[in-house]
């Protein structure tokens, strides 16, 4: 309908606002017109080094740059890999899972690693807020063909309640916010090889 279009994208000054609208664009490219991310990226090329690159949710010191060619070479792997068709894609139930009140979840790559929100002990928080414990999580794990649970940051929950339901587990902790050991890495890659059914990781 619009194809004779010339599409305006307007953004703020705000350079981490830019750097989310250049990327918006960029896999606008790559899932609609098919271009790979270096295609893409370069149509960037006057304003590269404006960009500000993306970075962990926590406030410290970042340790590592994650560019828009970063992202926009993993939306081009996914669609390559099969792990993305936006034709096919089911949106409804991805904003729905990503609720702290549904779970807070997303498959990463579907069917194999599926992120999820660190499970609490109790059903309530300090606060009042309402926290989803293992015995929440087992029925939609079932449900989604997971089989193993990996633990990467600090212990708040008993273990055991996930194995009592049937689940494979393994503790991987690390510091939140920094990066694994080499360690972590290669028993992180080991478990996931051998594991021929679903992950499931906070």
């Amino acid at each position: 309908k619009y194809s004779k279009y010339k599409i305006y994208h307007y953004t703020s000054v705000v350079k981490e606002k830019q750097a989310n609208a250049a990327f918006l664009m960029g896999a606008f490219m790559v899932i609609i017109l098919g271009m790979n991310a270096e295609e893409a990226w370069n149509m960037f090329e006057i304003y590269k080094e404006e960009f500000k690159p993306f970075r962990d949710a926590t406030m410290g010191v970042s340790t590592y740059k994650c560019t828009i060619e970063d992202c926009l070479q993993g939306v081009y792997y996914a669609i390559k890999l099969g792990w993305y068709n936006y034709k096919e894609f089911n949106y409804k139930e991805y904003e729905y899972y990503e609720k702290v009140e549904h779970g807070d979840m997303n498959w990463i790559v579907p069917g194999k690693f599926l992120a999820f929100s660190g499970p609490s002990e109790e059903e309530r928080d300090a606060d009042g807020w309402r926290t989803f414990t293992p015995d929440d999580y087992a029925p939609l794990f079932k449900k989604f063909g997971i089989n193993l649970v990996i633990r990467l940051n600090k212990k708040a929950y008993n273990e055991q309640r996930f194995i009592d339901k049937g689940f494979n587990f393994e503790d991987l902790y690390f510091v939140d916010g920094t990066t694994p050991s080499k360690k972590i890495v290669k028993k992180f890659f080991k478990v996931a090889e051998a594991e021929e059914e679903g992950i499931a990781i906070h």
